[in-house]
């Protein structure tokens, strides 16, 4: 009888610092869960310029939010992307109730508001167009994590080429990230987000 004693509080033990073993290892995880997604965190307020030459703060709108970034000098590309978001709002004009479709520039050296409003009177009407400061700007790419490479010859170089990721964002109407798509599947995906 003494012996299945001992064995039951060394079973006891045992089970007991497996229990707190593994609460510990939850416990843990969890708060390494919590700080990798706080560090990935996409998406955030941004303050810029519109193409009137007017200021934009995208906490005003009561939206969600379908930005893409990109720039008016662009030979090919970001031409077609937003061409596509154009004849998406045109077929279904309806979200515009339900969405602001954005048009951020990595390149605010020459995308002006004056420039923005011409390449975007191309497009459907509702497209805003954005730009500010190199600061304004970098601080955006920097929330939605896009890359962009600059490629000037020399500093006088106007007509350089940028290198940048395009990919539509869809935020919320508190700019929290709901997702992002690849302009390839602009056409699959879009239906199914809204």
């Amino acid at each position: 009888m003494k012996k299945h004693k001992i064995n039951f509080k060394k079973n006891s033990i045992m089970m007991l610092s497996l229990v707190v073993v593994i609460a510990l290892g939850i416990f843990f995880i969890d708060i390494l869960k919590d700080k990798t997604e706080k560090g990935f965190k996409l998406g955030g307020r941004f303050l810029l310029i519109d193409q009137n030459d007017m200021n934009f703060d995208s906490k005003t709108s009561n939206k969600n939010k379908l930005i893409y970034f990109g720039y008016t000098y662009c030979p090919d590309v970001c031409p077609f992307d937003i061409l596509k978001l154009s004849k998406f709002i045109d077929k279904n004009p309806h979200l515009k109730k339900k969405l602001d479709f954005i048009f951020i520039t990595v390149d605010p050296d020459r995308d002006r508001p004056q420039q923005l409003k011409s390449f975007l009177e191309n497009f459907n009407s509702s497209i805003i167009g954005l730009t500010g400061s190199k600061s304004q700007i970098q601080e955006v790419i920097k929330k939605f994590r896009i890359f962009v490479k600059i490629h000037k010859n020399s500093s006088d170089d106007e007509n350089y080429l940028v290198d940048h990721s395009s990919l539509f964002f869809l935020v919320d109407k508190n700019d929290e990230y709901l997702t992002h798509f690849r302009p390839s599947d602009f056409d699959s995906k879009i239906q199914s987000l809204l």
